[in-house]
Order: structure tokens, then sequence, then C-alpha cells
């Protein structure tokens, strides 16, 4: 009886240390609103981006520069960066990189010159590799070893989140009170979620300890912030750079469609008035996909990528040929005899079968 209890009593102590608690969970949280934040700026121009133009005087493609810049601004100066952040807690190379979020967004605010928009964005993106190199290990120390990639999903589900309501969001509040009133109301929420990160990464007040099984925890316990021990184990590095090479496809396909969203809606449909709505379809499919990843990451990683990575290449073939479709598809209203193929092929209709029994 006594052993009964005691195997039970075993069981639920390794059940409840496996499960992600309740102040762990709200941690994640405001991991997860810090990638929020800043992929809502990153992103900021792209519901505005005619808007933008028209208020600083410059051509819509010159402001779509102020996103593919800023990927490109991160992508060079990532690497040292984070070589600098490294000297330096996790915790506070976090809570920098997003004071200097909150500096890039007063400047949007107060932007009088596409210039000044310049400045704002490479500010912003100087720090981008920063936080989110370091946002997952921060996120991983919170959770047991076999969990880290659901709450790595968890803190990457704010940048789902931004796709969702930060986006659109921000597109809708700038059609009210104007895009620079629009920065300054981001840059409140980046001030708040910082005062956020700095509690829940323990910055000030006693250590908060690691989680029980989370990474480093055995070689390195009672270093939670995760700079003890660092790079102990070799990094497999062709392994290292073919993923960074396929990212960089990736992202790069991404961009270069998202990036003038709301020019491509407005002259496909012909109206700037479903730029929100599109805008929330497509960060909800995002969610869709970052909870599938969740999911499935922790048990089979290699195949949860190689799906994740075929889904992309559709989508990007579907967008290829979606405005030869939406074409067909117009002409097909105005022309109702003829009836156009899935790809804008035009082909005759059947004739129907009473006219060929005449």
């Amino acid at each position: 009886m006594s052993g009964g209890a005691g195997a039970r009593d075993r069981t639920g102590g390794t059940g409840a240390r496996d499960r992600v608690d309740a102040p762990a969970a709200v941690r994640l949280a405001v991991l997860a609103s810090a990638t929020f934040v800043y992929v809502t700026f990153e992103v900021f121009p792209v519901g505005l981006l005619q808007d933008i133009a028209r208020d600083l005087d410059v051509p819509a493609g010159r402001v779509g520069l102020l996103i593919s810049g800023y990927a490109l601004v991160a992508a060079v100066v990532t690497v040292p960066t984070v070589a600098l952040a490294s000297r330096v807690s996790r915790g506070t190379a976090l809570v920098v990189s997003l004071l200097v979020l909150v500096v890039a967004e007063v400047l949007a605010g107060f932007a009088t010159s596409f210039a000044m928009m310049v400045v704002s964005r490479v500010a912003a993106a100087l720090t981008h590799g920063v936080l989110w190199s370091l946002i997952a290990p921060a996120a991983a120390t919170l959770v047991p070893r076999h969990r880290v990639g659901t709450a790595t999903a968890a803190v990457f589900g704010g940048s789902t989140l931004a796709a969702i309501v930060g986006s659109p969001g921000t597109t809708l509040i700038g059609e009210l009170i104007g895009w620079r009133a629009t920065a300054l109301v981001l840059a409140a929420a980046t001030v708040a979620v910082t005062v956020g990160l700095v509690w829940a990464l323990g910055l000030y007040g006693p250590t908060r300890p690691a989680a029980a099984g989370a990474p480093g925890t055995e070689a390195g316990a009672g270093d939670p912030d995760g700079t003890a021990g660092a790079g102990r184990r070799g990094a497999h590095w062709p392994r290292v750079l073919t993923l960074c090479a396929v990212a960089v496809v990736l992202i790069s396909a991404h961009f270069l469609s998202y990036t003038y969203f709301a020019v491509l809606v407005t002259e496909v449909t012909g109206t700037s008035a479903a730029t929100v709505g599109l805008l929330a379809v497509f960060g909800c499919a995002g969610a869709v996909g970052t909870w599938l990843v969740g999911r499935y990451n922790d048990t089979v990683p290699r195949r949860t990528a190689s799906v994740t990575i075929a889904v992309f290449a559709v989508g990007v073939g579907l967008l290829a040929v979606a405005r030869r479709c939406w074409a067909a598809v117009s002409w097909r209203g105005a022309r109702r005899p003829l009836s156009p193929s899935p790809c804008g092929a035009v082909r005759s209709p059947r004739p129907d079968r009473s006219s060929r029994r005449a």
C-alpha cells in the first residue's frame, strides 16, 4: 500500500515538474510580448505605406525600402552585435534591445522627412538580431528540457500575434490618428513590455531559479541568465550554415511579398478597404502554423521543419500565379459565356445535353 502511494507520489512529482507552471507561463507571455512589439514595429510601414509616402512626399516604392533595408541592416549587423551582447548578461542585452526599439519608435513618431525614418529603421535593426538570438534561450530556462520546443513556439507566438493584431491594428489606428501618433503608441507599449521583461528575467531582486530540467541546469545550476557555461558544446557548423542559408531564402521570399502587401491588395482588388481584414487573415494563418509547429516540434523536429518548408514553397508558388488567376476570375465576371481554368487559360463552355440531342 505504502509502496503504491510512494510510486504515485514519485509519478505525480515528476508530472508536476514536467508541466509549465503558472509563473513560468506568465514569464513566457512577457517574452512573447517582446517579440510582439518588435515585429509590430518591424512591419509597421506595411499597411500604412501609402500614407507615409504621401506625408513624406516620396514614392511608395521608396517607403518599401524601409522594410527591405531594415532586413538588410539586421542581416549585416546581427553577428557583430550578438558578439558584443555576449559580454553582458542575456537579460541585460534583451532589455537594451527593447530600449533601442523605444528610441526608434519615438524617432518615427516625430519624423518629418524620409531621412529621419531611415534613421529610425536603422536604429531598430541594430538590435534586431540580439533580441531574436537571445529570446529563445531565455524561454528555455523557464521550462523543463522536453518542453523547450513548446516554450519557443509560445514566445515566437508573439510575432504571430503581431501579424494577426499588430499589423492590422497599427493600420487601423494609423487611419484614425495618423501613422506618427501610432508610432508613439507603439513606443508606450514597448516601455511597458520592457518593465515586464525586467521582472520576468529577474534582473532586480532575488535571483530567479531556472526550471527543473531546463537546459543547462545540470552543468550550470544557479545560472538562469545563461551566461555561465556558454559555448561549452561545439556547434556542427556545416549544418548550422545550411540552416542559416535556408532561413535566408525563406525569410527573403516572405518579405519580398509582405513588404508591398497593401499595394498588392489595392492593385488586385481596386480598393484598400480589404487591407486590414486580409492582414488579419494572414496573421491567423500564421497562428495556426505556429500552433502546429509548437505541437510537433518537440517530438518530430526534422519532419516538422520539412513539412513547414514544403508548405511555404507551395504558398510562394500560389502567390506567383495569384494575380493571373484573379484577372481570369474578373474576366469571367465580365464575360459569362466563357469560363477560365484555374490559372487563367480560357476554354469554351461545353454545350448542354439538350443542344447535342437537337
